[in-house]
């Protein structure tokens, strides 16, 4: 039983494949167009997930769309209502594109796609859960689901069971944690639904001294529920998303380009403490619901790394799993595990174990690449010969662009796609901030042995797992001064823990460990700033060139620029 699963129109459109269950492919859109979170429909998407598995569209049994868009569509016309006249302007502006594509996506599988066979149109809350629970080891667990917004929904609280999922407190738009932090994104300068994890790396620099002009903005009860005051708030009626009275108790907004003052730096501090607040209410609050230690997180805001990494610590929950695509791209996997399981009521789980399920290359494609751009390579037949040099490479404080294998589905670079370095000395940061061309206080993120990772970060249990980078954990202090260059300036760092599974990527750090003795690397994303993370050898081989990356490990290639 193969399904399709689809996400559009909002951000990070993506297709997903299953067969019985088990996924086999899934891939979003950005990386064929290279238009940084596209969310066009993703044909492109599609048409990979069906070639990659030699198989058409007939094949296809069913197809789950992540979410109702006639519902989203009454939302919106809803608000408009709500907040005539003012909302004249954005209206007019988004009704072409509803009643062009976004309100006719059935139109667009059937004639575009040419699907004859079942649509189910899910709610994206729904999607989201899904997402989480079904793509987790749990039978049973308590489930998160909080962002933006769906239709109407913002945050859920659930309860999954075998092949159940239950609301059990829902809250609906237009109070968002994830609209609210987005409104603090741009007042930032930064860019909503892209730089909201430039704000959480901001955060670390500043102080909190904001948070009481923050929670005048939002009421947050003791269960973590809450109510934004839309006295501050413009983004139901206009194209920004604060007003003049938001002004008044935060001053001016930060210009993109304008330098960051103290004041942006304890803002963004701020928002960071109460979004945490809210996060860790809330959860502690569903374990009063669903008193068991698993525990499932999806949408855009369960990316925040920071608040994640502080969930053992302050709830009752041990057994975490927030998957690395929890945003919308994560709701195309969503919605096709929830037809095979909640609607078509199969009872075996496949947890998704691995996101490296996107698009790869054969070194014969890879060397025709190389010799066409003339480039000096050496092809390495043993891999542990492969792995020796590279890591050797590392100690002597190179840094290597290292493209393998499959693709990663999701935001974040895990060993497919990524730029690597030592992580010592600090200057390390800034040489690979530079090859990224983004901004210095950027932060990096660790890449461990799982079986060592608790001797370098406070993690809670000495078998933790995050192998989806989505947790921070404060770095032990005596460990600090050897991995300088992804401690971040509140001395945590984002981690993802290396296993077996990983393949070639986690001998490679074994290798290093054996080399130094420090069991992580710095892993950064495969890309430059503005651009998607790469998807082709071109794409890596051009990125390689135009920066002061030392060398490309492409397939079995070493690449080199001397």
């Amino acid at each position: 039983m193969r399904i399709l699963g689809i996400n559009a129109f909002y951000h990070d459109s993506a297709a997903a494949l299953f067969d019985n269950g088990r996924i086999l492919s899934a891939i979003e859109e950005e990386r064929f167009t290279r238009i940084k979170h596209d969310n066009q429909f993703p044909f492109k998407a599609i048409e990979f997930c069906l070639k990659s598995k030699n198989l058409t569209i007939n094949d296809i049994d069913y197809v789950a769309y992540y979410e109702k868009p006639l519902l989203k569509f009454e939302r919106i016309l809803e608000t408009f209502l709500d907040t005539w006249p003012y909302a004249l302007g954005p209206f007019l502006k988004s009704i072409p594109d509803w009643l062009g594509n976004k309100i006719k996506v059935e139109y667009l599988i059937r004639k575009k796609v040419c699907y004859k066979g079942k649509i189910f149109f899910l709610p994206h809350h729904y999607s989201h859960a899904a997402a989480a629970y079904f793509s987790s080891p749990f039978r049973s667990a308590a489930i998160m689901t909080i962002d933006g917004v769906g239709e109407y929904q913002t945050t859920g609280l659930w309860i999954g069971k075998n092949n159940s999922l239950k609301p059990l407190k829902l809250i609906n738009f237009p109070h968002s944690v994830g609209l609210l932090y987005s409104t603090f994104t741009a007042f930032l300068g930064f860019r909503v639904n892209e730089d909201e994890y430039k704000l959480m790396g901001l955060s670390a620099y500043g102080s909190p001294r904001y948070e009481h002009k923050v929670r005048k903005v939002i009421d947050i009860k003791s269960d973590g529920s809450f109510a934004l005051n839309m006295k501050y708030f413009s983004y139901q009626e206009s194209f920004r998303m604060w007003n003049r009275n938001f002004e008044r108790l935060f001053g001016k907004p930060r210009k993109s380009r304008d330098p960051f003052e103290k004041r942006h730096r304890d803002i963004a501090a701020s928002i960071q403490k109460v979004t945490e607040h809210i996060y860790l209410s809330a959860l502690n609050h569903l374990y009063s619901l669903v008193p068991q230690t698993n525990l499932c997180i999806s949408g855009g805001v369960g990316l925040n790394a920071l608040a994640n990494g502080m969930i053992y610590a302050n709830t009752p929950f041990r057994n975490v799993h927030v998957l690395g695509s929890a945003g919308d791209s994560g709701a195309a996997i969503g919605a096709a595990l929830y037809v095979h399981h909640g609607i078509l009521g199969n009872k075996k789980r496949n947890p998704i174990t691995s996101l490296c399920i996107g698009s790869s290359y054969t070194n014969a494609h890879i060397e025709e690449v190389l010799r066409s751009n003339k480039l000096t390579y050496k092809k390495f037949s043993n891999e542990n010969e492969l792995i020796d040099t590279v890591a050797k490479l590392l100690v002597k404080n190179k840094i290597v662009g290292w493209f393998q294998d499959k693709c990663e589905y999701g935001p974040r670079a895990l060993g497919a796609r990524s730029i690597l370095s030592k992580a010592s000395p600090r200057s390390m940061k800034e040489r690979v901030n530079i090859i990224k061309r983004r901004e210095q206080y950027r932060p990096f993120a660790a890449s461990g042995l799982q079986e060592y990772i608790h001797e370098i970060f406070d993690v809670q249990e000495k078998a933790h797992a995050s192998p989806f980078m989505n947790f921070c954990f404060r770095v032990k202090k005596e460990r600090r001064q050897e991995i300088a260059a992804i401690v971040h300036k509140d001395n945590t760092c984002r981690i993802q823990t290396v296993s077996p599974v990983n393949g070639r990527y986690y001998k490679l750090i074994k290798k290093f460990y054996e080399l130094t003795g420090t069991p992580c690397i710095l892993n950064t994303s495969y890309n430059l700033k503005g651009e998607p993370i790469v998807e082709t050898p071109a794409q890596a081989i051009d990125d390689f060139q135009k920066t002061k990356m030392d060398y490309l490990i492409i397939g079995d290639y070493l690449v080199s620029k001397h």
